[in-house]
């Protein structure tokens, strides 16, 4: 009997990034048009399969960004294989944030030697508000660069653009890596 793999998946970014929005409409084919907060961690579950044929489950880990949660967030970082930092493109404040404290964060509980331990994405969500951009697509590939993220995505849970990609990219970057 073959091995079912299971990878845990950590989203971070700002609160009302998208982040349950990127994984509703990835997980459900469902877009919601209220916010909802995120309390704590909520965790979903879809098998994927991967460029090569290779199915894998994402265990997808929903993790509140409000402040009040910090002090406990890192809890939710331990065993984690990869990590979707997620921006508004029509709010600046929240790729400046990407990098302190959400990958910042990232590298005190999952960092070796400098060097991320978890294969990682920066996904620009909200690509459907061309008109209310602020953040040029060219800002968070340079960003994506910085961070060493594995790539950047542009995309709209709203739309559903993008959105299977951004996840299957990242599975796949775990696999990736393992064979440089």
């Amino acid at each position: 009997m073959k091995q079912k793999l299971i990878l845990k998946l950590v989203l971070l970014g700002d609160p009302g990034v998208g982040k349950t929005s990127l994984i509703s409409q990835f997980v459900h084919a469902r877009f919601r048009h209220s916010y909802q907060l995120t309390v704590g961690l909520d965790i979903s579950s879809k098998q994927v399969t991967l460029n090569d044929g290779r199915t894998v489950t994402l265990s997808i880990n929903d993790i509140g960004g409000q402040a009040r949660f910090a002090a406990i967030r890192h809890m939710f970082f331990k065993g984690a294989h990869l990590a979707m930092f997620v921006y508004d493109v029509t709010r600046a404040e929240t790729l400046e944030n990407i990098k302190d404290p959400w990958y910042k964060e990232l590298m005190e509980f999952c960092g070796q030697q400098g060097k991320s331990s978890v294969q990682t994405i920066l996904v620009g969500n909200k690509a459907d508000l061309e008109d209310y951009r602020m953040i040029e697509i060219e800002e968070g590939i340079t960003l994506a660069n910085e961070i060493n993220a594995n790539s950047h995505i542009s995309a709209s849970a709203k739309d559903n653009i993008q959105v299977d990609e951004a996840f299957k990219t990242l599975a796949q970057s775990f696999f990736d890596e393992r064979q440089e």
